[in-house]
């Protein structure tokens, strides 16, 4: 049994020793506090993305100026988020937009439609492939300006429907956008919130009609100079009518 315990005890003391040895652990290093002076960022915006380094950050609106009290480490990062990110924002760019309605009919030739461009002729042969209309016309043309990050809208009632036994009926079209922003490569536009709404004269017997409301709403991205079937809006049995849309960046 003595020999048991001096066994014990033998292990025992380098343990002891051992635990004895361990360098206390050191202190954390006290916070840095910083004013940092804003030349473009907005500091309540700037303040609330560098809450992710866990510092106690201040904005003041006003001043444009960010009080902050971190960790060094925290502090460095914050240092290097602010050079990158407080620097002038990039010009707008206008964007224009040209949004083409165009018209599928079941009948080869119909007598008050309206022919469409050459440089539409692309888009024909892709909705030939795509539909069983025997013929396409156009039936308005809307323009539109806009410059990045910005809403914008127009409105037309160049399009018009001849009523059979009666008079040509106008068609008007609101056509509108929340933003436009170009992509990384230069060349691509997103549109987002785009959205048409469209007023058609449809018959309801003999010569009586109704206006029938048609619309649609999307985010597109759209290449410079490509032509983009936005929709297809059903207008009777044997017509219907497409949004083509193109874009052109104008530095």
């Amino acid at each position: 049994m003595k020999r048991f315990l001096l066994a014990l005890l033998l292990i025992a003391l380098p343990l002891a020793a051992q635990e004895e040895k361990k360098p206390e652990a050191k202190p954390a290093p006290p916070n840095i506090q910083k004013l940092f002076m804003l030349k473009y960022a907005d500091a309540q915006s700037l303040g609330n993305l560098l809450t992710v380094f866990h510092a106690n950050i201040r904005p003041n609106q006003d001043m444009r100026a960010l009080a902050v009290d971190a960790s060094p480490e925290a502090m460095a990062g914050i240092e290097d988020a602010i050079k990158r990110l407080d620097v002038p924002a990039a010009a707008p760019t206008n964007v224009d937009m040209t949004v083409y309605l165009v018209v599928g009919h079941e009948v080869e030739s119909p007598a008050d439609s309206a022919a469409l461009p050459k440089d539409l002729d692309s888009v024909v042969t892709q909705l030939k492939n795509a539909f069983a209309f025997k013929a396409y016309s156009l039936l308005d043309v809307l323009a539109l300006r806009t410059r990045t990050g910005q809403q914008a809208s127009t409105s037309s009632s160049g399009g018009s429907v001849q009523i059979p036994g009666g008079s040509s009926q106008p068609v008007t079209t609101a056509f509108r956008i929340r933003s436009a922003s170009i992509g990384s490569d230069g060349s691509t536009v997103r549109v987002d919130s785009l959205n048409a709404n469209i007023k058609m004269p449809t018959l309801t017997g003999g010569s009586s009609f109704a206006y029938q409301d048609l619309g649609i709403s999307t985010d597109l991205d759209i290449k410079e100079g490509q032509k983009v079937v936005v929709g297809r809006l059903g207008i009777s049995r044997d017509q219907a009518l497409f949004l083509v849309m193109t874009v052109k960046i104008v530095p």
